[in-house]
């Protein structure tokens, strides 16, 4: 089910919000401060939010996403990673939230507006477009100013560059003042390949020891290195008002994956970094680097790393992975 609402008749409740207009809305914290994930790490932060209908589903937005009632998190990726972002609430929240790829650490501010009001095209941090891409409709007023196809207004330093996933935690699919979807469940919207290689996850309701916890999450695959900005709230204007608690893993690379990253470092010329999936073929483990030519690979048989040019197509055969493991400080 879709639900769409008429905004006339809901003015008398966004009033009240307004005397909010003024302040900055900085990143949230994490626990100890610490805002850097690395393979293998955890961040949280507990109490993140606790607004029942700050990511969607109120009707005096038309389904846009409340942003000085939600929350934002920002953290940075050191090191290539699978990245698992999970949010939790007892069952009387749903929780939802967006994953953004930033300049820098975001700061929403709520006298940046783009062009236009919460009512026009641009949309602006009281009533914008939780699911839409920095620089179109509802969200230039948080679009990076390096953003070269965004609408008029993008004038952040530190601003969003690209939507990379979103999860709405209830059960409802809205349709938001841009009519643009906010379905149920975890979705992938990002542009391209350029941040990641793949964007999925999950919604449970009534789960967790005690059978009374909603989860959201989302991974998002071979995450790249830079600043990346969370905005979470409740997503069920009928539930209640109930505490979000966010945690970022950092999934820890393979032994492999962490081998052919240090190779790309050492090596760039032939195997220039561009956030590559590994594949399987046969034995090897492999990489395909398309700009030179060049596969670099581990062979299950033997354990040793190959490298193979299309030119000349001769397999050089770079060492036994053992000692090359010592050697990158892969564990």
């Amino acid at each position: 089910m879709k639900i769409t609402f008429d905004l006339s008749a809901k003015l008398g409740l966004i009033a009240s919000s307004l005397v909010l207009s003024s302040a900055s809305y900085a990143a949230g914290t994490w626990l100890n401060g610490d805002n850097m994930l690395e393979p293998g790490k955890t961040i949280q932060t507990i109490n993140a939010n606790a607004s029942k209908n700050g990511y969607t589903s109120n009707p005096a937005l038309t389904n846009r996403a409340w942003g000085m009632q939600g929350a934002w998190l920002n953290f940075e990726v050191m090191q290539s990673s699978d990245v698992l972002v999970s949010l939790s609430s007892a069952a009387t929240n749903a929780p939802g939230f967006t994953v953004y790829r930033a300049d820098n650490n975001f700061v929403a501010d709520s006298k940046a507006s783009g062009k236009a009001d919460k009512d026009g095209a641009e949309g602006a941090i009281h009533a914008f477009n939780q699911v839409g891409q920095p620089g179109k409709p509802g969200l230039v007023w948080a679009t990076d100013n390096d953003v070269v196809d965004s609408l008029e207004g993008n004038t952040l330093e530190n601003g969003l560059v690209e939507t990379l996933g979103y999860v709405n935690g209830s059960m409802t699919d809205y349709v938001n003042f841009w009519n643009d979807n906010v379905d149920s469940g975890a979705h992938d919207v990002s542009i391209d390949n350029k941040y990641e290689n793949g964007v999925f996850g999950s919604v449970q309701h009534h789960a967790g020891p005690d059978g009374n916890t909603n989860y959201s999450n989302l991974t998002l695959v071979n995450l790249q290195p830079g600043f990346y900005t969370i905005f979470l709230g409740g997503t069920n204007t009928e539930g209640e008002d109930t505490p979000i608690d966010v945690k970022v893993t950092a999934i820890p690379l393979s032994v492999a994956d962490c081998l052919l990253n240090y190779t790309e470092q050492q090596e760039p010329a032939d195997y220039p970094h561009a956030g590559l999936t590994s594949q399987n073929f046969m034995q090897y483990y492999f990489r395909y680097y398309a700009e030179t030519g060049h596969y670099l690979g581990i062979s299950s048989e033997d354990s040793h790393m190959y490298s193979l040019s299309q030119v000349g197509g001769e397999m050089s055969d770079l060492g036994d992975v053992a000692a090359m493991t010592t050697a990158a400080g892969c564990k």
